[in-house]
């Protein structure tokens, strides 16, 4: 209710921050820029935190506010069985997740995703042994179908 009420209902869309840090920064405790903990999301959805948990938050600012979302500063990291990671390698699942997965981003509300490294430590599009120049590509030759 507050947001409509200082008028973001106005808007085109509501801006709605994914991470600014790749969750293995966190697990590793190494980065002076990773100070507050940011979980590993479950891609199974079986145990929490997890998509399905992420995805119906997206969808709640979707239904009250009553205007798409555009998801940011979304961290580059790649998936791994191994908590943590190093400097410009850490761990994270939000780029394998959301471009296989783009009809339940969609379903939530979200209408795109901006992808970037929140601190200079992160993974890049550089450093992620090219897993977002992969999904990517697979996932613009067949995108999601917007609303």
């Amino acid at each position: 209710m507050f947001m409509k009420n200082v008028g973001v209902g106005a808007a085109d869309f509501v801006v709605l921050q994914t991470a600014d840090r790749d969750a293995g920064c966190y697990e590793a405790g190494m980065d002076n820029a990773c100070t507050r903990s940011v979980p590993y999301l479950d891609e199974s959805n079986a145990t929490s935190p997890n998509y399905t948990d992420y995805f119906a938050l997206v969808k709640q600012y979707r239904d009250g506010i009553g205007r798409p979302a555009l998801l940011w500063q979304t961290p580059l990291g790649a998936p791994s069985g191994s908590p943590g990671g190093t400097p410009n390698h850490y761990r994270d699942n939000h780029v394998h997740y959301f471009l296989t997965h783009p009809s339940e981003l969609v379903a939530a509300g979200g209408v795109g995703v901006v992808f970037s490294a929140g601190w200079s430590t992160q993974t890049t599009i550089k450093t992620d042994n090219g897993q977002f120049k992969t999904l990517s590509t697979a996932y613009l030759a067949k995108p999601a179908q917007l609303p």
